[in-house]
């Protein structure tokens, strides 16, 4: 397992060793004195970035322990334990790779996910399960899954009629919202406009700025119809 995770040639090995042995071509008139009569075989010398990495070559320790998902977490680590020497710099190395790539501290929550200890994240990739101590894999969910849980999470305060006009959440009432599009310039005077939902007054910056100029509170068919729209809402997202 060392040999393909840690041992590689080294950064810069396959450069041309400025070392050689050569005889010096006769040259008429020609001062030898200024020619170089010695050139150091340390790397440190010859090369300005030789320092000696470890390749981190993770793809067949990974694929180990994809082979061994479902077997107890004890019998694979002591497998490793008998393969790999830990005296040696090589042994090491690899069961530091192992401690961040397998989760072994978990707890199952209440929605009976598994999650890591003690941050409280949800357990992604290789983890021993908390209470078989198996050792199994929970892939990571996708930028698309990522986004849809997120959304599905977010809670709906806002939902557009026009270009001026909005429902908002309020407090616990929705409000019809009416803004005013103001345009300012990048080299005009700072001012300030009144905005009634957030009752203060608020700096124009650069651009188009919308503020609140009207609010009035929904009756219950506009209030039937902005929950059939987010029902609407959850049910496109639950099929994304």
């Amino acid at each position: 397992m060392h040999k393909v995770t840690v041992e590689r040639e080294r950064y810069g090995s396959t450069r041309r060793n400025r070392k050689w042995g050569t005889r010096i071509a006769y040259v008429p008139n020609a001062d030898y004195d200024d020619q170089p009569k010695f050139a150091s075989s340390a790397r440190g010398r010859q090369y300005a970035d030789s320092q000696k990495r470890f390749s981190d070559v993770l793809g067949p320790l990974r694929g180990f322990l994809r082979s061994n998902i479902g077997r107890p977490w004890d019998n694979v680590f002591s497998e490793l334990r008998q393969a790999l020497d830990v005296r040696k710099v090589t042994g090491r190395h690899i069961f530091e790779h192992l401690e961040w790539m397998v989760e072994t501290e978990c707890s199952i929550g209440e929605d009976r996910k598994v999650y890591g200890y003690p941050r409280g994240y949800e357990v992604t990739g290789f983890y021993v399960h908390p209470r078989t101590k198996l050792l199994c894999f929970a892939p990571r969910p996708s930028a698309r899954e990522r986004k849809k849980e997120r959304l599905m999470q977010q809670e709906v305060d806002e939902l557009r009629i026009d270009d001026t006009r909005c429902f908002k959440l309020i407090g616990e009432q929705w409000f019809v919202v009416t803004y005013q599009v103001v345009e300012v310039g990048r080299y005009e005077r700072p001012r300030t406009a009144w905005d009634v939902v957030q009752r203060t007054q608020v700096q124009l910056t650069w651009g188009r700025c919308h503020i609140a100029i009207n609010k009035r509170q929904c009756n219950r068919e506009e209030v039937r119809s902005i929950h059939e729209r987010i029902a609407q809402w959850r049910q496109y997202l639950r099929k994304m």
